[in-house]
């Protein structure tokens, strides 16, 4: 497997380094055949599996389609009803709180790996 220059290491999806805590940032391309490397502590990561491949895949497209259709969803609302009363939260202000994460366990310990729209600077925690 070869490794990326750091330069590369902005990216789209960011998990929890295993070991330090710190944001670890890939994208989706990055993770042929090569290894994603902690930028604060150097613990090394590969993905091999291609159904998180896939999985990781299709929830980016999802987010893109959701940041895509912010002109339609910003005339459109959802309804959280609780008894007798309705709750109608505009999309728009939705999407401007939106953080898209994906809960995955990776060997015995739970993640969130954080979709990004917009590239981020590694290191950085996403807002």
């Amino acid at each position: 497997m070869k490794e990326k220059p750091q330069s590369a290491k902005k990216g789209i999806f960011q998990i929890p380094c295993l070991h330090c805590k710190q944001p670890v940032s890939f994208a989706l391309l990055e993770l042929e055949d090569c290894v994603i490397e902690c930028a604060h502590c150097k613990k090394k990561y590969a993905i091999g599996d291609q159904t998180l491949k896939r999985q990781l895949a299709q929830f980016a497209r999802l987010c893109r389609e959701i940041r895509a259709s912010e002109e339609i969803l910003g005339s459109s609302s959802v309804a959280v009803d609780v008894g007798p009363h309705s709750v109608k939260i505009p999309f728009k202000i939705l999407l401007t709180r939106l953080k898209s994460t994906l809960d995955l366990k990776i060997g015995s310990e739970q993640v969130s790996v954080v979709f990004r729209t917009e590239p981020v600077t590694v290191g950085h925690e996403p807002t």
